[in-house]
């Protein structure tokens, strides 16, 4: 299981790499064709669904690293034992906000369906989906991560930061 956790996370960060890069020749093309007098009418489209998935997966990314969240200027002045109860404390609020992202998330998915991307001929339902899955992915990290801080003793490091 681990295997396959590890390989979905290379995946994950190789497909957000993808979207970074061809997000980023995308606006610069756009922006040129558009300075040339011919725009591209579909790239914002294409601009909008790229950017959803990639803040969603990018974010998975970032939370599966050490020390993104978390408000260390106070706490780190704290004794080690509360430091984690914190670290936990708060992981548990990441995890029950997430899940609200996904069920709110999904539930507008499911109601914008029907609308269109108008120059792609897609729906919408392919932006908005990516909130309920990149928070069902940020869920999964973020238990991850409060596994690892419940067994790692207070005061070591790779437990709670």
């Amino acid at each position: 299981m681990k295997k396959l956790y590890e390989g979905f996370c290379k995946f994950e960060e190789w497909f957000a790499l993808c979207l970074l890069a061809g997000l980023t020749i995308l606006v610069f093309v756009s922006a040129l064709m558009r300075t040339l007098k011919m725009p591209l009418n579909w790239a914002q489209d294409v601009a909008l669904v790229a950017f959803a998935w990639m803040i969603f997966l990018g974010s998975d990314i970032a939370i599966r690293g050490p020390g993104l969240i978390g408000v260390n200027l106070i706490v780190r002045n704290f004794p080690a034992a509360l430091q984690k109860i914190i670290d936990i404390i708060f992981k548990v609020i990441i995890i029950a906000f997430l899940g609200v992202l996904v069920v709110y998330g999904y539930q507008m998915t499911v109601s914008g369906w029907t609308r269109q991307i108008t120059t792609l001929h897609i729906s919408y339902g392919w932006v908005t989906m990516s909130v309920p899955v990149g928070s069902f992915f940020m869920i999964i990290s973020t238990i991850i991560r409060l596994v690892e801080t419940i067994k790692t003793p207070a005061g070591k490091t790779g437990g709670a930061e």
